[in-house]
This record gives C-alpha cells, sequence and structure tokens, in this order.
C-alpha cells in the first residue's frame, strides 16, 4: 500500500524530536509498523541522530532554534546547516595541521640535510692510503700543477698538468675522473693538452679526483666543493 503521509520527512523528525502530541505519536508508531518506507526512512533518521549526538546535538538543536524560533527546521536541515557553520573551523584547524606538519617536516628535513652535507665532507680511509703515491706506468709521468690537494672551491675548477713520455712532452688524451668521497664516479672526461676547465657545479663536499691512461692510474687528488656564496 501506497503510503499516504506527504510531510514524512517533518513527521520523522517531530516524532524523534518528541515535538508530537501523545495521540499523534501512538498514531504514527502505528502506521511505522505497516509502512516500510517510513519504518526505513526512521532507521536512517535515528542512525544520524546517534551519530550527531555523539558529536553536541545539543549544539545542533541550539542553532536550529536560533536559526527559526518561529518555524520549525527539520532535523536534517539543521544538521545541515550546524555542519557548514562549522566547515570554516575544520578548514582552518585543516590548514593549521598542514602547516605545523609542514614546520615540522622542514626541520627535520634541514636537519637530515645537514647531516647529509656533513657526511658528503668526511675522507675516505681508503682512497686517502692511497692518494700520496706517485703513480706512473713505464714511459709515462704526470706532474699536477692544479687543484693543489684539498683545495677549495666554490665555481668553476680548473685542472692543470704536465705529463712526459719517455722524457718528453706528452699532450695526449688521458682519462679524468672524479669521484665523490665514497669512491662513486660522478663525473669523466677524455682530456688533452695538460688542462681543462670544470664548469658543471657539484654538491658540497669532498672530492677525489684522478688522470688515467688505458684504465692505469697516473695521479690521485683531491678537492673540496663549496655552497656558491650569493
Amino acid at each position: 500500500m501506497k503510503c499516504e503521509i506527504t510531510d514524512r520527512d517533518q513527521r520523522i523528525d517531530d516524532f524523534l524530536l518528541a515535538k508530537l502530541s501523545s495521540e499523534d505519536a501512538d498514531a504514527f508508531e502505528i502506521h511505522l509498523f505497516g509502512c516500510p518506507e517510513c519504518f526505513e526512512e526512521l532507521r536512517l533518521r535515528e542512525r544520524m541522530v546517534k551519530l550527531i549526538k555523539e558529536e553536541r546535538v545539543t549544539a545542533v538543536e541550539e542553532y536550529a532554534r536560533q536559526r527559526s524560533p518561529q518555524k520549525p527546521v527539520g532535523l536534517i536541515k539543521s544538521i545541515a546547516d550546524f555542519l557548514r557553520l562549522q566547515q570554516n573551523i575544520w578548514i582552518y584547524a585543516g590548514a593549521t595541521v598542514v602547516l605545523l606538519i609542514g614546520f615540522l617536516m622542514t626541520k627535520i628535513l634541514l636537519k637530515r640535510d645537514a647531516s647529509e652535507v656533513a657526511a658528503n665532507f668526511a675522507e675516505s680511509p681508503y682512497l686517502e692510503s692511497i692518494m700520496q703515491q706517485t703513480f706512473q706506468s713505464s714511459d709515462l709521468s704526470v706532474s699536477v700543477i692544479s687543484p693543489a690537494i684539498a683545495e677549495n672551491f666554490d665555481g668553476q675548477i680548473q685542472f692543470r698538468w704536465e705529463a712526459t713520455k719517455d722524457g718528453e712532452p706528452f699532450t695526449g688524451s688521458l682519462d679524468l675522473k672524479i669521484m665523490n668521497n665514497q669512491g662513486t664516479p660522478v663525473y669523466t672526461a677524455n682530456v688533452e693538452g695538460g688542462a681543462y676547465v670544470l664548469t658543471q657545479p657539484l654538491p658540497p663536499g669532498l672530492y677525489y679526483w684522478t688522470l688515467e691512461e688505458q684504465g692505469q692510474m697516473l695521479y690521485l687528488g683531491k678537492f673540496f666543493f663549496q655552497k656558491p656564496t650569493q
């Protein structure tokens, strides 16, 4: 049978808020047992009321009375209006939380970055142990002019050296390799003429570099690259 109640929402709201007279409330209860539509709607409203009570339902009812003291306001409309009223509060609270998290993450990242940068300047025991050795093949030797050992840079780096082969000046090509303080290659180039300028910026840290011929190390040195000054 089709439900004959035309103001179902208002009737259910009045029933839940105890606004119906005892006779109307009894009649509506009898109607509920024979009307699946009203009964299901009532169950939905009861669940919503339970949730709202957990979120201070008294504040919702107070807002509803202030909103329209002369005209009844449906429970659902009161809840919706109240939640809309609170929306900005939650937005501000959310923004505050986001900013706070961002601030804390920034401090953590800065601290971590500082720790990582400090680690980048630590010497490599292995490379340090062999850096002062003299490297040469049977017929090729290298004398480095720059960079000096442990020289500091904050811009382009000029590599200069003199090579001799069988006692004569050598102007052929060599392999220049730059490694970080973990020994991992970060830059390589085939160079000749006794000079090479590196314009590529490097992350701050300690770097080792070599000159090699056909995979044989002829020289091992080191330099520091600092953050460029603004």
